[in-house]
């Protein structure tokens, strides 16, 4: 049986999805720009917490918003360079909000207040259905649209699922991600990863994709943690094969992230505390080099999902 539960959180509030037969849950800030906060599966009858987690009000200020734990960014994903992009001729400005560069970072989604929709809980699963309609009123982003996002707890796992619908008069750039942090453990050298990657792009020093790809060989092995630290991939579309799993060698369990309408995938590894699997539209500064920006014509919708699942691991 799945049931929802609003939980108080300082001067919010938790969504909670959960089973009360597993005990699984997933809980969500709808006032927080509809933030993914936890997600916790069962594999071998033990609950496992997959995300790294803000524990209370304080460190949500402190620590999550400012890195955007499990937040939707949107209308672009990592860096516009120097806050500036033209589209359609014109040229917009948005604010610098990067400490040590003079950039934008992902958007400006993560701190506002989602509309519940819809809650729906039976004995197949719990869904929250999420909204806000941004009214273009932003510096540098003048497009109104709505973002509709719909989480779900199964037996399955969770899915995450998002449309975003043009409601401006003319064309919208956009690009859309998703930033959850997977928690590493005990000795981060026990984890290694799979892509399912075509290709690598090149990172300039101060973070900012060059948009350049490199062949990425490694494509289904599974390489050992510190092969990472911030990486950039165009996604294999041929196969349907956009499946990036997480391996905890010493626990035997995989974390997979199955995503849809996400060509492009991003890493960032935070030491010995989490690494984040970002699922995206397109890669960063796409405003400005154009890989994977999406151009929505009016009342057009953009539609992508993603899923993360726990399975056992018999070696």
């Amino acid at each position: 049986m799945f049931v929802i539960n609003k939980i108080p959180f300082g001067k919010t509030t938790l969504l909670e999805l959960r089973n009360n037969v597993t005990n699984e849950y997933v809980t969500i800030l709808p006032e927080i720009g509809a933030s993914l906060h936890q997600i916790c599966l069962v594999c071998n009858n033990v609950l496992h917490p997959l995300l790294w987690a803000v524990k209370d009000e304080d460190e949500l200020y402190k620590e999550g918003i400012p890195q955007y734990m499990g937040a939707l960014l949107f209308p672009f994903v990592d860096r516009l360079e120097n806050g500036k992009y033209v589209f359609e001729e014109v040229e917009y400005t948005l604010p610098c909000n990067e400490a040590n560069h003079k950039n934008t970072l992902h958007g400006f989604m993560n701190n506002n207040i989602f509309q519940v929709l819809k809650l729906n809980a039976n004995q197949e699963q719990a869904s929250a259905e999420l909204l806000y309609n941004y009214d273009g009123t932003f510096e540098g982003y003048p497009f109104s649209c709505t973002i509709t996002v719909c989480y779900t707890l199964n037996a399955k796992g969770f899915n995450c699922s998002t449309n975003v619908q043009n409601k401006s008069g003319g064309n919208m750039p956009i690009g859309m991600g998703w930033h959850p942090y997977f928690r590493l453990t005990e000795d981060p050298s026990q984890y290694e990863v799979s892509v399912p990657a075509m290709a690598s792009f090149i990172i300039r020093e101060d973070y900012i994709n060059t948009g350049k790809k490199v062949s990425f060989d490694k494509r289904g092995e599974f390489l050992k943690i510190n092969n990472f630290s911030f990486n950039a991939y165009a996604i294999d579309q041929v196969n349907d094969n956009m499946k990036t799993i997480l391996r905890d060698k010493k626990n035997k369990t995989d974390i997979t992230i199955e995503s849809r309408g996400f060509p492009y995938l991003q890493l960032y590894v935070v030491a010995e505390k989490a690494i984040a699997i970002e699922p995206l539209t397109c890669i960063g500064n796409a405003f400005n080099n154009g890989i994977g920006l999406t151009i929505l014509a009016p009342n057009e919708i953009m539609k992508n999902s993603f899923e993360v699942k726990l399975f056992a691991v018999d070696r």
